[in-house]
């Protein structure tokens, strides 16, 4: 066990089962004697099904998301040694330039009555490729916010530059805001639609109208977990499989390895 260890595993189950029923990150760090900011960085590690110390293998390395992200920063070096001479200016040059966040309320689960607690969908996705990270949380707070971007930071096959969002609490405020500061750890700039013109948004909130459309309307949950499965079954379908004309009929992913060849030819 590390000298540093605050709470040890069955202490971050039962932390993440609490906050997973609503109890809030500041009455866990009460709870528990611990600063928000540890009750955070536990239940960030709780989502990804981590409770016990860290090792030293870490299973990205061994996916094609991080050898596409390598590709990717490699990609970028070559960037600053060409001349550009064209600039598309309705949308972004390279994955990751800018990425739209945004949430969504969730209606009940069958059975659910109307005063059950209701969950909330994050989404994020890339201007330039289409590709998409989805995740849903209790709430819509800045914990949950600073948690779903550090999901995409950790998947997605490229470095993100900039978070664009609108201007609710989940992604902006002070300096010590949860997902103000995950940014700045991670050196991403931020920006925020015009104030009371969400619509500016627009790329979130069309891949958020597609996702109830496609994933969650046709289908009845039984459970929470069922839910959140079947999300992350129908992302990987989106990334992979589904074409997008904004880009070409291409998929995300094509979209993603087509630019880091084409740079890698012009180089």
């Amino acid at each position: 066990m590390h000298k540093n260890t605050r709470l040890l595993p069955y202490m971050r189950k039962a932390a993440y089962e609490e906050w997973k029923n609503g109890k809030s990150v500041s009455f866990l760090a009460r709870e528990y004697k611990v600063t928000r900011k540890i009750v955070y960085r536990v239940l960030e590690r709780a989502r990804m099904g981590e409770f016990e110390n860290r090792k030293s293998v870490n299973a990205r390395f061994r996916t094609i998301e991080y050898g596409l992200r390598r590709l990717s920063a490699t990609e970028r070096k070559l960037e600053k040694k060409i001349a550009r001479q064209w600039i598309r200016r309705y949308e972004k040059e390279r994955p990751g330039e800018m990425v739209h966040f945004d949430t969504k309320r969730l209606p009940l689960i069958y059975g659910e009555g109307i005063r059950d607690k209701r969950e909330h969908l994050h989404v994020a996705i890339d201007d330039y490729s289409r590709y998409l990270v989805a995740d849903i949380f209790p709430d819509k707070s800045q914990y949950s916010g600073a948690m779903h971007l550090e999901e995409v930071i950790e998947t997605a096959p490229f470095a993100i530059e900039d978070a664009y969002s609108d201007n609710g609490s989940t992604y902006k405020g002070r300096r010590d805001h949860a997902f103000i500061e995950k940014c700045a750890e991670n050196h991403i700039s931020k920006h925020f639609t015009k104030t009371r013109h969400p619509q500016t948004n627009g790329k979130a909130e069309r891949v958020i109208q597609t996702l109830m459309r496609e994933w969650c309307r046709p289908r009845r949950f039984s459970n929470h977990e069922e839910r959140r499965q079947s999300l992350q079954e129908y992302v990987r379908f989106y990334n992979f499989e589904r074409k997008h004309s904004g880009i070409g009929n291409k998929t995300p992913i094509q979209r993603i390895t087509d630019h880091i060849a084409g740079s890698v030819y012009n180089a």
